[in-house]
């Protein structure tokens, strides 16, 4: 066959790669081990090469709510379940309700459930508050249950084994509320089309792989960002409260000691993982870039070619050198993972790839190998025991 097919073929091949890689991106799925490249990377470039800068301290207000409970009845049963403070709440929305042009935004990350004597008075409070956003629950008919009305978006997150990674966008065919966040700070506008979501006229990828811009030692080992009690926070005069701690600011509220999800990072805050998908949205990690689809077509281009039409020192056999040929692709996707983080601050999910190509890679060599049962099983048991082993 001649060179020039070959490499048109691998071209053609590349783009069933690049749909692939979208897809997967797109979807729930991860592949946990890959948490090891995801966290290097991301290291590497604030790190080593200082391409990522902090948000600035000035613009963030953290409000732990983990010690500003209450005690209310059980909705089933006897006894009193433990909630956040409405009434402290109140108290600090009321301030919010007549300061709106002070402040940015502010998420107050408290599921609203069961019944409290301070709802009325929470729900006065929140009135014509239109940048404020809570987390709420969303049914299976699509209705968020929330006790007290208040503005909200669905936060679900899904956990891995090997803890947090992706975050789906667009949750319940309606945004979340890092996206809803986005489109009312942003001023932009995220649809359904045809072939997927999109923003305005740009396509984009409905789960992302989360890059922390404020990281949990940032916030609480190393103090880099205001971070106080509300019950502390409301012993102050209320023009101390407005001009020295709200303004300009987007105000993050939420239980910071127990509402905690384990991430590449170590373990987090939900409302810290809910702003760092914001200020993801905010960098346009979520959007499809023209000239990263042609840098990854033409490394699946380069890949294909090497993987497909092998030279005569790749034809290894099948057996006990085929990890050589594995070990590769790994090392050339790995490379074209980081790049691609680095370049264009979006992660190719190595593993999933490596191992089409190993099995791709396994058939073509079927036709030169004289392979035995033996030897067939002992490589459907190494292949197990890299891709599949759950211990």
């Amino acid at each position: 066959m001649r060179n020039s097919v070959k490499w048109l073929i691998s071209f053609f091949h590349a783009f069933l790669l690049l749909f692939f890689a979208i897809w997967w991106q797109s979807s729930s799925f991860t592949y946990g081990d890959e948490r090891f490249l995801v966290t290097w990377s991301s290291i590497f470039k604030r790190v080593a090469l200082h391409i990522d800068e902090d948000p600035p301290a000035k613009d963030y207000l953290f409000i732990n709510l983990a010690y500003d409970k209450s005690l209310i009845p059980r909705e089933e049963g006897t006894g009193v379940e433990v909630i956040t403070d409405r009434k402290l709440l109140a108290d600090f929305f009321s301030i919010l309700q007549k300061n709106q042009s002070t402040y940015q935004y502010a998420v107050c990350d408290v599921l609203l459930k069961g019944q409290s004597e301070n709802d009325s008075a929470l729900r006065q409070s929140v009135a014509g508050i239109k940048n404020i956003v809570f987390p709420a629950e969303i049914t299976d008919s699509g209705k968020a249950e929330l006790s007290v009305p208040v503005p909200a978006a669905s936060a679900d997150y899904e956990i891995a084994r090997e803890g947090f990674l992706k975050f789906r966008l667009m949750q319940h065919g309606e945004a979340s509320l890092p996206v809803h966040m986005y489109e009312q700070l942003q001023h932009r506008t995220i649809q359904k089309t045809w072939y997927g979501w999109a923003e305005g006229s740009r396509p984009m990828i409905n789960s992302i792989i989360i890059d922390y811009k404020i990281r949990p030692h940032e916030l609480f080992e190393e103090g880099e960002y205001p971070v106080m009690s509300l019950s502390e926070l409301m012993l102050l005069p209320e023009e101390v409260i407005v001009n020295e701690f709200l303004k300009n600011r987007i105000i993050l509220m939420g239980d910071f000691e127990h509402d905690v999800h384990e991430t590449v990072f170590g373990p987090a805050p939900g409302t810290l993982i809910l702003l760092n998908v914001y200020l993801n949205l905010k960098d346009g990690r979520h959007l499809l870039n023209l000239w990263w689809l042609l840098f990854v077509i033409a490394g699946f281009t380069v890949l294909s070619r090497q993987v497909l039409f092998p030279g005569k020192q790749q034809n290894e056999q099948v057996g006990s050198g085929w990890w050589l040929s594995l070990l590769r692709v790994v090392t050339f996707l790995s490379v074209l993972s980081v790049a691609s983080f680095l370049l264009f601050n979006q992660h190719i999910q190595v593993l999933v790839l490596a191992l089409y190509f190993n099995i791709i890679g396994f058939i073509l060599q079927l036709k030169r190998s004289d392979l035995g049962w033996q030897k067939l099983k002992d490589w459907f048991l190494e292949l197990r025991g890299i891709f599949f082993n759950f211990k």
